[in-house]
């Protein structure tokens, strides 16, 4: 007799049979395996494929199931170090299938998301850089592994859903150095997830001019429109340029519109000092910090 699971457990249940099934097996045999129906066993199986975590091959009439090539159903807890290092090498080598294999893993499994982005895809990116700027990558090659960071960002942006909606919550990304669009991008993310109405702007270092902070601003009171509740612009730079003349005219803009906005900055240590005295709402240490700071202001929201 058949019993009803959640998409949750029968997708584990799947994967673990299929981990120790390396010949594979037909959807008949998964389903007597998982303890459900055949059709139903089949709906799951589209889902499956579709999310790249089985794949099929038809031997002879019957479809024979498989495991995706390095997808894993992690043991809890997770060891998000592990995780990191093994996203690591996979960028190193360049193995593009995978990396996405690894961060797929991850987001099917009961994992806190939002440490996806701040315990693997950050510190790998840093690491990165940091690597570049010990001379042991070169500026191509380093543009090259970054870039494909980012293209596994929008991955996690499409493949995840926020288990809240936050009402009125708005947040706004932009990046004003090359080396802060990774940042930027993850936050974003990081407050999609959270149920924010989360956006980035995008790398606008190129493109500040004398008069780059009037359309700025422009843009911004249309996306804010009188909204009610709360905004939040986050700025991440390295540039001391950009950072003084963003926080400028956003810090114009927050005195034009009527409601909750705030200003948040994410920087390096150097420009610290800097972004503590240009006198905005909150300048946060690292991207957990910002994280958690958004989230107690929208506590403070009245209704």
């Amino acid at each position: 007799m058949y019993r009803r699971y959640s998409l949750e457990e029968i997708k584990r249940k799947i994967i673990y049979v299929l981990q120790t099934n390396d010949a594979g097996l037909s959807g008949k045999e998964l389903a007597e395996k998982v303890g459900i129906n055949r059709m139903t066993m089949t709906k799951y199986l589209d889902v499956l494929t579709t999310l790249r975590l089985i794949k099929k091959r038809k031997i002879g009439p019957v479809n024979v199931w498989f495991l995706e090539k390095g997808v894993t159903d992690f043991e809890f807890p997770i060891d998000f170090l592990e995780i990191q290092q093994k996203f690591l090498n996979a960028i190193m080598i360049r193995d593009e299938n995978q990396s996405q294999k690894i961060i797929l893993s991850v987001i099917n499994s009961n994992a806190d998301q939002i440490k996806i982005l701040t315990e693997v895809i950050l510190p790998t990116a840093n690491t990165l850089n940091e690597l570049y700027n010990r001379g042991r990558l070169g500026k191509t090659e380093k543009i090259y592994l970054l870039n494909s960071i980012l293209e596994l960002i929008d991955l996690i942006k499409f493949n995840i859903k926020s288990t809240e909606i936050k009402h009125n919550a708005y947040a706004i990304s932009v990046a004003g150095s090359e080396d802060r669009i990774y940042y930027a991008k993850t936050g974003t993310v990081a407050l999609q997830l959270l149920g924010w109405e989360s956006l980035y702007i995008g790398n606008v270092e190129q493109h500040i001019d004398p008069f780059f902070d009037i359309d700025l601003q422009r843009y911004l009171a249309r996306v804010w429109d009188n909204k009610k509740g709360l905004m939040i612009i986050c700025i991440y730079s390295s540039d001391e340029t950009s950072l003084r003349f963003l926080t400028t005219a956003t810090k114009s803009i927050k005195t034009k519109l009527k409601g909750d906005i705030n200003i948040v900055l994410l920087t390096t240590d150097k420009l610290q000092m800097i972004s503590d005295i240009v006198g905005v709402d909150y300048v946060a240490k690292d991207m957990q910090s910002l994280i958690d700071w958004t989230q107690q202001e929208y506590k403070k929201l009245k209704w």
